[in-house]
């Protein structure tokens, strides 16, 4: 199974509604690390403006892993009460509805990580350029 393979049948398992929005933060969080990283290396560094570059890619990284478990909660409720209501049910099904509604936080939980050591990095080298500045400043 190829790596796309595996992603359109988590894509289609994950939900498509929350699988497209999470799909778009992960585009957000690659624009922003882009722009980062060229605010980073322009000749004359604003570590404000890296500052708020690395605080908004934790947040969608944040944002998006919060959105996943609560989407997950909401299919889990929803689960829970056809199984109710059905009665007899096969522990298979029971066990393949639960991987199903692992997938989303999965991914979001991957993001999360990925944005967390982006938002680190892009902390320790603003203020690298802050304490630079103050000292050119100084001189």
């Amino acid at each position: 199974m190829s790596v796309a393979d595996l992603l359109k049948e988590n894509f289609i398992d994950g939900g498509p509604i929350f699988m497209t929005l999470h799909y778009l933060m992960w585009i957000l969080v690659i624009v922003f690390t882009v722009k980062a990283t060229k605010t980073l290396h322009a000749t004359n560094c604003d570590y404000q403006k890296l500052e708020k570059l690395s605080t908004t890619i934790l947040f969608i990284g944040g944002f998006g892993l919060l959105f996943s478990l609560f989407y997950r909660a909401m299919g889990m409720y929803s689960a829970f009460s056809v199984l109710e209501t059905s009665g007899d049910i096969s522990p298979s099904l029971v066990a393949g509805g639960l991987k199903a509604s692992l997938i989303a936080p999965l991914y979001s939980l991957f993001l999360f990580l990925v944005t967390a050591l982006v938002w680190f990095v892009f902390r320790l080298k603003s203020i690298e350029v802050k304490f630079a500045g103050s000292l050119k400043s100084k001189t």
